[in-house]
């Protein structure tokens, strides 16, 4: 076998093995709320906002902060600092709203600061009981590992339910 066909052949194995490992990865965009990690399954983030004016809403829970108008679509946003730790959050200028998508339903959340998408091997990525605090146990799916920093992986569909639940 000459060198060109072993290197063809090598790089034709390595190709299939990477394409093999994806199925068993996931991919979160992870954020910090308050200093801790948080991540939301990359497929239902719909996209990533400067923070824009809020429009208030009276008689609403504390922790959703009123609607926007985007491209003509109204969509409430959410304070998860406000939620999870009952603090509002400071808008600096790393602060973003991150929209996501789940069930026809846009969902605007306001986090501290987007820090980047990581891929989780599905065997480093535990799904969580009713063991966490109050405040996380129906919001939080599952936590994984990434470098040196335990995510939260967030349940869309609690917060969308929470949402739901109050009426815009």
């Amino acid at each position: 076998m000459d060198q060109e066909t072993l290197l063809t052949s090598l790089a034709e194995k390595t190709k299939m093995e990477q394409e093999s490992d994806l199925g068993d990865l996931e991919q979160f965009l992870t954020f910090a709320i308050d200093k801790e990690f948080f991540g939301i399954r990359l497929l239902l983030v719909h996209e990533i906002l400067k923070p824009v004016l809020i429009t208030r809403i009276p008689n609403v829970e504390n922790y959703i902060l009123g609607v926007i108008n985007l491209r003509g679509e109204i969509i409430p946003i959410v304070d998860l600092k406000k939620r999870f730790h009952g603090e509002d959050s400071d808008l600096m200028p790393i602060s973003r709203i991150i929209v996501v998508m789940i069930e026809e339903k846009r969902i605007g959340i306001l986090v501290d600061e987007v820090k980047q998408v990581v891929k989780i091997q599905k065997e480093f990525i535990s799904y969580t009981t009713d063991d966490l605090s109050l405040n996380y146990s129906k919001m939080v799916e599952s936590v994984s590992r990434h470098d040196e920093h335990l995510i939260l992986n967030l349940d869309l569909e609690q917060i969308v339910d929470f949402i739901s639940a109050v009426k815009l």
